[in-house]
């Protein structure tokens, strides 16, 4: 989310990498396809490449890593660095993980700006919650500062998951209603009601990744920024 809001921002073409869509079957498609990425953002700049979980594509390289994977990687960085070396060059590269002590040392050279983004506070998951509500088919007296006092601890992706799950309240009604041969024509307007049942059940599953994630410690090297959603590093700066 907070990629995609520097992109709309800076009026920049955002570029959203999917590792799985990088690999392929055939033995040097994945460099192909890498060479690919870096000449859209080209032609399209401004743009941005974002990658996220990068860790699960530029980690630490080991012995076991596959040759394809290795080249890939080494592909990337090369056409990384022609951007450094272009000074008319408009493309930022984005990156997000939850485990940045797994990134590749010389991965971490060529971020120039590295932060740390923490959860959100009370107030801005409200701000969250208004955000993603803004348009849809709702109730006038949602509460949102209330909903957010209930979602301590929630990032913006948990936020948007939350609002997925109460969606679907309205639809099983129509679907149940269709059962007893009385469904309505369209979904009933959601319900702050359907927000505390989908947090009632996403919970126990936030609670679990807390408790997970309270044992890894950010590394040294990272430091602390605004509050949002993910730890997101900076290459360069789109004009």
């Amino acid at each position: 989310m907070l990629a995609k809001a520097i992109a709309k921002e800076s009026g920049a073409v955002f570029i959203n990498v999917r590792i799985s869509n990088l690999m392929s079957k055939w033995f040097g498609d994945a460099q192909k396809l890498v060479s690919a990425v870096f000449s859209l953002a080209n032609k399209l700049q401004p743009a941005i490449i974002f990658i996220d979980e990068v860790d699960s594509f530029l980690g630490q390289r080991r012995n076991t890593d596959h040759e394809a994977l290795t080249n890939m990687k080494t592909e990337f960085m090369s056409l990384w660095d022609g951007f450094t070396t272009d000074q008319n060059a408009r493309v930022m590269v984005l990156a997000a993980t939850n485990r940045p002590s797994e990134l590749d040392e010389a991965i971490l050279r060529r971020f120039t700006q590295i932060f740390e983004i923490g959860v959100p506070s009370r107030s801005e998951r409200s701000k969250i919650l208004e955000v993603i509500l803004k348009g849809e088919n709702i109730e006038s007296n949602i509460d949102y500062d209330y909903i957010a006092s209930l979602c301590e601890g929630f990032t913006g992706s948990d936020i948007l998951e939350l609002c997925k799950q109460a969606a679907f309240y309205p639809i099983r009604e129509i679907l149940n209603s269709e059962k007893d041969g009385t469904r309505a024509n369209s979904p009933r307007p959601l319900r702050q009601s359907d927000l505390e049942k989908a947090l009632s059940t996403s919970r126990k599953g936030k609670k679990a990744a807390s408790s997970a994630a309270s044992g890894l410690q950010s590394p040294e090297w990272i430091r602390p920024s605004d509050p949002e959603d993910d730890q997101i590093s900076e290459k360069s700066a789109v004009e």
